[in-house]
C-alpha cells in the first residue's frame, strides 16, 4: 500500500469528533470513558484522497495517546505505525515523548513501533469499566500498561 497519499485533518468540535464514534469505540469500548477525554483532547483523522477515513488518534494535553484506531478495511497494512510516526513528528516540539496506555494484547504492537515499557496500573480495566473489556484474543483486560516513545 502506498502511504504517501493521505491527509491528516485536525477535528476541533466535540460533535464532529463524535461523528467518528465507530472508530473511537474500536479502541475504547466505553462511550463514558471516551467522553471523559474527548472534549479536552486533540483528535486527528487520516484520510485517503477519496475522503475515506483510514484511522484516528486522540491525544490529551499532556501527550498521552488516549485513543488510536485504524478502520477495519485498512488494518494490517502499516497504518497504525504510520499514524504513530506522524504523531511523534507533529508533537516533537511540544513533548519529548508520547505515552500510551494499552492492555496486554496491545503491548507488542506498540513495542514494534518504538514504544518502551513505563509502568502498569493494576486492575484499571476492572476498576474503571462497568462491563468487562475483552482483548482481541478473547482474554479479559485487567491492567493498563503504559509505554512511552521519544518524539525526536
Amino acid at each position: 500500500m502506498n502511504h504517501t497519499e493521505y491527509t491528516v485533518e485536525r477535528i476541533v468540535a466535540t460533535d464532529d469528533k463524535w461523528a467518528h464514534r465507530d472508530l473511537l469505540l474500536l479502541a475504547d469500548p466505553s462511550e463514558a470513558m471516551v467522553a471523559r477525554y474527548l472534549a479536552h483532547s486533540d483528535m486527528y483523522l487520516w484520510r485517503m484522497p477519496s475522503g475515506v477515513v483510514v484511522g484516528e488518534a486522540v491525544i490529551d494535553p499532556h501527550g498521552e495517546i488516549k485513543n488510536l484506531a485504524v478502520a477495519p478495511a485498512f488494518q494490517q497494512q502499516g497504518w497504525g505505525r504510520r499514524i504513530l510516526d506522524d504523531l511523534c513528528a507533529h508533537y516533537a516540539e511540544k513533548f519529548p515523548a508520547l505515552t500510551v496506555g494499552t492492555s496486554e494484547g496491545g503491548v507488542s504492537f506498540y513495542e514494534r513501533c518504538g514504544f518502551r515499557y513505563s509502568h502498569t496500573v493494576r486492575n484499571f480495566f476492572t476498576d474503571h469499566y462497568p462491563e468487562p473489556v475483552i482483548d482481541e484474543d478473547g482474554t479479559r483486560c485487567r491492567d493498563m500498561i503504559y509505554l512511552t516513545r521519544t518524539t525526536r
